[in-house]
This record gives C-alpha cells, structure tokens and sequence, in this order.
C-alpha cells in the first residue's frame, strides 16, 4: 500500500505543459505562481411556503484556473489571442518595424530597409517632434536622400536655431524573429494544462514531494493586459470545461505519486 496523505501545503508550480488533442507539446511555462483552482456549483432550492429551505439540489458545476507568471510569455500570449506564434523559418522572414535615431549632420546605413517604407521626421532634445521629410535625390533642407545601392541614408540638411537635433528614422524590414497577432475574429483553442507542483508534507523534513494537476479541457481566456514594466506578472487563466470524453467528466484531476525530493529551488 502506498503512502497516506492528509495535511499538505503547496508550496510552487515547478512548470506546466500545455498540449492539444492530437497528443502535441503545444508550449511550456516556467514561470507560474499564485495558482488558483475555483469551482462553483449552481443550485435550485426547494423551499416551503414561508420560504424556508427544505432541500438544495445541486445542478451543475464550473471551474476557472487563474494563476501569474512572473514575466511576459510570448507563448501565452499567443494562447490568449488565439493565433499561432509565428516564427520566422529557413525558407520564410516576418516583415517587421525598426526604428532608428540619427543625429543631425550625420548618415546611417539601412541594410535590411524595404524600399518603398522609410520615414523621417525630426527630433528635439526636449521630446518634441519635428517636420516629417520626403525623399529626394539629394539632402536638402525639406528632404532626406536614400542610396539603393550603398544604402547609405542622408537625413535633411536643415540649419538655424530651430533645427532639430536628432532624426527619426522608421521602416519595415524581412527579419527572423517572432510575431504576436491579437485579431478581433480569434480567440483561444481548447487545451490540456498539466502542471507539476512541489507540495510540502509536515511529516517529511527537508523534502518535499510532487503533485500533477491536470486540466484536460482547459480554455484560455482571451483577456489580457500587456504591460512593460520589469517587474511585470502577466495573468494566465480562463475556463475548466467538461471532459466529456473521458469517463468521468473532470473538470481537473490531481495526482500524489510517492515520490519525494530534497527541499531546493529547481
């Protein structure tokens, strides 16, 4: 027989894979804390004719799993916009934005700029932004020059007190990379979310033991707030659905395998 357990605490999520049904590693997350199951369950009552209760029955039960990672994951943001990341392959680049600053008096070369997509304004020490400037065959005081061949980009050649220090140079470019794409007609696939978690036993000093919480019909919420602070979390959450196709109909299962670990950070 296997061990018994009764009081335990959590004590982190160790990491989470997420697969779709066809039995494929979809993504994973290393960096989830603050986990939270929520079921709730709706009733009907059946009461007498004063109103007090005789009986609740209960009808049906729903679940959330919410929990935050610790830093911006393009993969769960990807999950939540409902659309693949897109990652630039051998045979394939993503067009893409890049942004430049140049001083004034001075040139820049743009080896991968799409021709057709440069811009250039000017750029003040104060934050303020200057006249947009068209291109032209040479440098002058309403135009910047862009050479095909060199590449080579002269901005405009603007003088007096009111001249901007700086210019700003945007344009596209084939790059490898990663690309996010939050539509409005996308929203997230239904997924199977397995997380290990490393549980404390009270009876078993300086090691702690792993847990497998499983959700095997778990759908992302498309909600979520992208912000750029360092010490950003992002939220992961959304809906427990009924695995209908499992004997059971589970909104989530955990397992307690009698294994035990020392007590480190991993």
């Amino acid at each position: 027989m296997g061990f018994r357990l009764g009081d335990f605490a959590f004590d982190r999520i160790q990491l989470g894979i997420a697969e779709n049904f066809n039995d494929e590693i979809l993504y994973g997350l290393f960096q989830l804390a603050d986990a939270t199951i929520e079921v709730t369950a709706e009733s009907e009552d059946i009461n007498d004719k004063d109103g007090n209760l005789i009986r609740r029955r209960w009808k049906s039960k729903s679940g959330t799993f919410t929990a935050n990672n610790a830093m911006l994951n393009v993969n769960i943001l990807a999950a939540s916009s409902g659309n693949p990341l897109e990652i630039s392959m051998k045979d394939k680049v993503l067009e893409m934005p890049k942004i430049e600053l140049v001083n004034a008096g001075s040139t820049i070369t743009l080896t991968d700029a799409i021709e057709g997509t440069i811009k250039v304004a000017g750029a003040y020490a104060n934050g303020a932004t200057g006249d947009n400037y068209e291109l032209g065959t040479l440098a002058s005081a309403t135009e910047f020059a862009y050479d095909t061949t060199t590449k080579k980009l002269t901005p405009p050649t603007v003088t007096g007190e009111d001249a901007p220090t700086k210019f700003m140079v945007i344009y596209q470019t084939n790059s490898d990379g990663y690309k996010v794409a939050n539509t409005v007609d996308k929203f997230p696939e239904t997924i199977k979310l397995t997380l290990k978690a490393l549980y404390v036993d009270p009876c078993l000093k300086g090691y702690v033991r792993p847990a497998y919480i499983v959700l095997p019909s778990f759908q992302p919420s498309p909600e979520a707030s992208v912000a750029t602070a360092t010490d950003t979390q992002l939220e992961y959450s959304g809906d427990l659905q009924v695995d209908y196709c499992g004997s059971e109909k589970a909104l989530y299962y955990i397992y307690f395998p009698d294994e035990q670990t020392q007590d480190v950070a991993a």
